[in-house]
């Protein structure tokens, strides 16, 4: 009796594209039902892999890292998959699954090792396509005989997060029964330009306090840029570092809506499908039509210098909220 096919999903990069990687499961299943699907990644985003319905099984790459090759090579035989997506392309991981002879070893055409640890290869460019990255993440499913021409508004269909229906006190604190709870996630870690922290201010200061109650998050390493914020606006409640991802979840499914630069917090607000808006500049690459946030409520605000956007732009978003 012929067994379901298996697939990995390796993505071994940020929430972000984690969260932008997730419709290839959704698409998987719906072409193959029977199938099983786990997804290689790092233990950060693990919380976002668990949350998602399509995704059977959560594959540690800290932990594989930890162990020698052969030893690595032996646990990712051991899944019995028949299918690697090498999503985001990692050398090591290739030659892992090689080594594990895993049947169908699918990645870029344009990545020079995967001809020697690929058997199957998709040739596409990430830096020269008009595509969005959750579409170009879909080309990798073309060996397997799946339709991959989605559009966003599909993608938008196939990308379901489910919002946490409990939250625990901690996230509970952070919310206000009376007014328009909003989440500002100011900082990028540097991935992307960022949108100034003196517009931030300024726009948290325009927001009437009876209207609105603005929560911060970020990760402990960017509280020292952002102590400026914290003293200009008493107001807001603090919540940077004190967060696990599966609480930002919780805190995202329950509040009316999140601004941030283009960063993990503002996919997967996106996702969960609260209010989005999403700050971006223009320049290829890093703008909307490669990387905005895939949602029904999603809004953003772009220009060549994201310096260009005014706190009035923002706050005339959020108030229709």
């Amino acid at each position: 009796m012929q067994t379901a096919p298996h697939f990995i999903i390796s993505r071994t990069d940020n929430i972000g594209d984690i969260v932008l990687a997730l419709p290839m499961a959704t698409l998987l299943k719906q072409r193959l039902p029977t199938c099983k699907i786990s997804f290689l990644a790092r233990d950060y985003v693990a919380d976002v892999v668990a949350a998602y319905a399509d995704i059977d099984a959560f594959i540690s790459w800290d932990a594989l890292q930890r162990l020698p090759f052969s030893q690595a090579a032996m646990e990712l035989r051991r899944l019995r998959a028949d299918t690697i997506l090498h999503v985001f392309p990692n050398k090591q991981i290739a030659k892992l699954a090689k080594t594990a002879r895993i049947a169908n070893r699918i990645g870029s055409s344009r990545r020079i090792y995967h001809w020697f640890t690929c058997n199957k290869r998709v040739n596409f460019s990430r830096k020269h396509s008009s595509l969005h990255e959750a579409q170009l993440n879909l080309q990798l499913l073309q060996p397997s005989g799946i339709n991959t021409l989605i559009s966003l508004p599909e993608l938008q269909q196939l990308l379901r997060l489910p919002k946490s229906a409990n939250i625990n006190d901690k996230v509970k604190s952070l919310l206000t029964e009376d007014g328009c709870n909003i989440v500002v996630h100011p900082l990028t870690n540097g991935n992307t330009p960022e949108w100034p922290l003196e517009k931030f201010t300024c726009l948290i200061q325009q927001l009437s306090v009876k209207e609105f109650s603005v929560i911060i998050t970020g990760t402990e390493q960017e509280r020292p840029r952002l102590q400026t914020l914290f003293s200009a606006c008493p107001q807001i409640k603090d919540a940077v570092g004190q967060l696990t991802l599966t609480e930002l979840m919780q805190l995202l499914s329950h509040v009316h809506g999140i601004v941030a630069n283009a960063t993990g917090p503002l996919h997967l607000g996106a996702a969960l499908g609260v209010n989005t808006l999403g700050i971006y500049p223009t320049a290829k690459g890093s703008d909307i039509s490669r990387w905005g946030a895939i949602g029904e409520r999603v809004k953003t605000l772009s220009a060549a210098d994201v310096n260009q956007i005014t706190p009035e732009q923002v706050g005339a978003i959020i108030d229709s909220w």
